[in-house]
């Protein structure tokens, strides 16, 4: 019995990192240019690829593309002490669109078709006001600072909600994609960046 209780101790933590390594190669490009936002991928069709390509849209209203990926201007805190800071991904690529199942009262009034658009996750960083970047939530966590972007850190951007009623697309804006504006000139030298 003892002898079991060694093997099994050897070999579950050999299968289990074994299960947790891939092959070590990334989906993304290695060109040094970012990836373009991209629509609905795979073997997304039919009303799966209009809503994320609906939700890739509204992202186009709040982030702007440049050499380093894609940025939005954000302003947090109080009324009173807000910090204006610039957000950047290095990309924004849909990953899956997930229906919802609708229930009959859904389709009694009107809609059509409801789900979530998720995203791949990328590298993100920000630079602006002093305090937490990525609303400290990052791993690890950064600071953001005045005149220089922070390091990037790896970040899983939130699903999307989107319904479709009565034939018009519906996007839920209360979401992380969704908070900022596209950034102006004002913006850029308030962050002290380029």
């Amino acid at each position: 019995m003892v002898r079991l209780n060694v093997l099994l101790g050897l070999a579950l933590p050999l299968l289990f990192s074994l299960g947790l390594t891939g092959c070590g190669k990334s989906s993304s490009s290695d060109s040094g240019t970012p990836a373009a936002a991209a629509p609905a991928t795979g073997n997304m069709t039919g009303t799966g690829k209009e809503a994320a390509d609906a939700v890739m849209a509204e992202i186009k209203n709040h982030w702007a593309s440049n050499a380093d990926g894609w940025i939005t201007a954000r302003v947090s805190g109080s009324a009173y002490a807000p910090d204006h800071f610039l957000r950047e991904l290095r990309e924004i690529t849909v990953a899956d669109v997930q229906p919802d199942d609708l229930s009959d009262s859904d389709k009694l009034n009107g809609i059509d078709w409801s789900g979530s658009v998720t995203f791949k996750q990328t590298p993100a960083r920000e630079a602006g006001d002093p305090g937490m970047a990525l609303d400290g939530l990052s791993n690890p966590s950064v600071n953001r600072q005045k005149g220089q972007w922070c390091q990037w850190v790896d970040w899983q951007p939130d699903p999307v909600r989107i319904q479709k009623t009565k034939g018009q697309w519906q996007i839920d804006e209360d979401t992380w994609l969704l908070r900022g504006t596209l950034p102006a000139a004002q913006d850029y030298a308030n962050a002290g960046v380029q």
